[in-house]
């Protein structure tokens, strides 16, 4: 690993950063732990200027997977655990749940994860080698109800593009929400995308894979079943590049 064990990043100052809007800090609404954390060699801060997607990957992996927003990491460290030729990145923008996703990776030993802080889209738009990635997962993304705010959410109208260049042909792209209004932005906007195409049958079969393989699992499925509220999931595959 190129980076050095970092401590705890949410008890410290953060500088400003232009990657990162007031929204991508989050007002934290309490700590994630009361335990100190210890994320070891799992948590790379990006800062102003993150490093390449490939300078993270260490040699001998198959296939690049990319986990928007993870927060307390139930999906990102189930993924890892069951895919172990695959080195799966989560790119979280609250500095204290990446923390407390890579403490999880590192206490797990698992070698093939890292949680990044960082804003998700920016990301992917310029720190990810175009087609390199065989799947990006987004689930329960913050739907900033208020309109003032919309612009602050994640499937906004340059999304498929940027989602598109990263994915490799035949790649997918894995979401789930439980916002109605945001489902519907949600498949407005992938689906007129000339690139992308909503496979259903897909979205069956992650589902029958098991927990780490798509959607499943996470800390807001597991509160949203138990309210007992609807769960959208939705697969889109990138169509092969001409």
């Amino acid at each position: 690993m190129l980076f050095a064990p970092m401590s705890d990043p949410s008890q410290q100052p953060l500088p400003y950063n232009p990657r990162m809007n007031r929204g991508g800090k989050l007002a934290f609404r309490a700590r994630t732990q009361d335990e100190d954390l210890a994320p070891g060699d799992r948590l790379v801060h990006g800062g102003q200027n993150p490093p390449q997607l490939d300078d993270l990957v260490p040699a001998g992996f198959a296939h690049l997977e990319i986990e928007i927003g993870p927060g307390k990491g139930a999906f990102l460290v189930a993924a890892t655990e069951c895919k172990p030729d695959t080195f799966t990145l989560g790119i979280e923008a609250a500095p204290n749940y990446a923390s407390y996703t890579a403490t999880k990776l590192a206490a797990k030993g698992l070698k093939n994860g890292l949680a990044l802080i960082d804003n998700g889209k920016l990301y992917l738009q310029d720190r990810v080698r175009n087609g390199s990635l065989r799947a990006v997962h987004v689930y329960y993304p913050d739907p900033w109800p208020k309109r003032r705010h919309s612009g602050r959410r994640f499937f906004t109208d340059e999304v498929p593009n940027i989602l598109a260049e990263a994915l490799m042909d035949n790649g997918y792209l894995y979401v789930a929400t439980d916002n109605a209004a945001y489902g519907g932005q949600i498949c407005r906007v992938l689906g007129s995308a000339p690139l992308l195409e909503r496979d259903e049958a897909e979205e069956q079969n992650a589902l029958a894979r098991g927990p780490g393989h798509a959607f499943s699992p996470t800390n807001f499925e597991r509160k949203y079943q138990e309210e007992g509220r609807i769960l959208r999931r939705y697969a889109f595959r990138r169509l092969p590049r001409l």
